[in-house]
């Protein structure tokens, strides 16, 4: 038979102190291990819903800055769905200032100066019921203490190149026109062109020669369509802005023809050139994509593909590029004042 001694009276006190600490504590930890579950759920079903905002936002961004907003809603909804973990989340706002848009209510969102443009998308939870709500299993009181619906909304914006790192090079909106561009709806050349520096020609259909203003058929007399730099042979040009022209006839020798071969690269475009020489400047008005398949070059022996010439030139006589215009969306900077195709799409909210 067991003796109870004090001592063993008071350890059958602490332990069963202890089991009723634990009994009311219980329903505490699993509370707030329910609810750290669940609140994990619901960060992450944010997240998705985020990423799905940002996408469907680039994704209308890109389609108006293109001159199409009328697929916003389908547009919206695809890319909400694509980056949901169950396919399925609820597009509830699309709008914007952009044609076929709808208006948003209120003010416009900071980061928009220079923009023509701009979309704002916000999405949401959706069950598999139809209804907004996230199934808490483990917690079913957060539904009423959060609505169980999880919201994300995003803005993009868009707009002209307004600053570009580009080629050396520059050649006239005259002739950017005479291809079959535009400077005020975004149309650029279609098929194969050809872009002619320093002295233009008159090829088939396309009156190039009309745009080199100097008796001597020059763009600018002293001056060769190359931009003097100052290091490296690329440089940062700014739409509006001017640049000096390069005097020289030989091309420079870091630029590495090579890298153009089947690429795109980004060509500033003039619209008026003042001066001669080494004091002969170019103003530009913004920038243009093109995809090289072919270029020569005078005073360097830079030709590709081997026995290509510029047509309507004799020989060696002509520098140019040959290839196709192409759209370039990037994440630059805004504030182009004419569109040739050259856009800036990004995340302002």
């Amino acid at each position: 038979m067991r003796t109870l001694t004090r001592r063993g009276l008071r350890g059958d006190r602490d332990r069963g102190a202890v089991l009723v600490w634990v009994a009311l504590l219980m329903p505490v930890l699993l509370g707030v291990g329910a609810l750290t579950v669940d609140l994990g759920a619901l960060y992450a079903e944010r997240r998705e819903l985020q990423n799905g905002s940002d996408a469907a936002a680039l994704a209308v961004a890109q389609s108006c800055g293109g001159g199409d907003c009328t697929g916003y809603a389908t547009q919206a909804q695809q890319y909400a769905n694509t980056n949901a973990k169950d396919g399925a989340s609820a597009v509830d706002v699309v709008c914007g200032v952009g044609t076929g848009l709808p208006t948003c209510v209120g003010s416009p969102p900071p980061g928009l100066t220079g923009a023509t443009g701009w979309v704002t998308v916000t999405t949401s939870t959706k069950s598999s019921g139809g209804g907004t709500k996230i199934n808490f299993v483990l917690a079913p009181i957060m539904n009423s203490l959060t609505g169980a619906t999880a919201r994300a909304t995003a803005i993009a914006a868009w707009g002209n190149l307004g600053s570009a790192t580009t080629a050396p090079l520059t050649f006239s909106a005259c002739e950017f026109t005479a291809l079959g561009g535009s400077l005020s709806n975004g149309t650029f050349p279609t098929g194969t062109a050809t872009i002619y520096f320093h002295q233009g020609v008159s090829s088939p259909g396309v009156g190039t020669a009309n745009c080199t203003p100097s008796t001597s058929g020059q763009d600018l007399p002293g001056g060769f369509g190359w931009i003097t730099f100052t290091s490296g042979c690329s440089l940062t040009i700014t739409a509006g802005g001017t640049v000096s022209a390069d005097t020289g006839n030989n091309t420079p020798g870091c630029i590495d023809f090579a890298a153009w071969q089947n690429r795109q690269i980004i060509v500033s475009v003039y619209d008026t050139a003042t001066g001669s020489g080494s004091g002969g400047s170019y103003h530009i008005v913004g920038f243009v994509g093109f995809t090289v398949s072919a270029y020569a070059f005078q005073g360097g022996g830079n030709t590709w593909p081997s026995g290509f010439t510029c047509p309507g030139t004799s020989g060696s006589s002509g520098s140019c590029i040959q290839g196709q215009f192409t759209r370039v969306v990037t994440d630059g900077s805004f504030g182009g004042t004419v569109n040739l195709g050259s856009q800036v799409i990004k995340m302002v909210g």
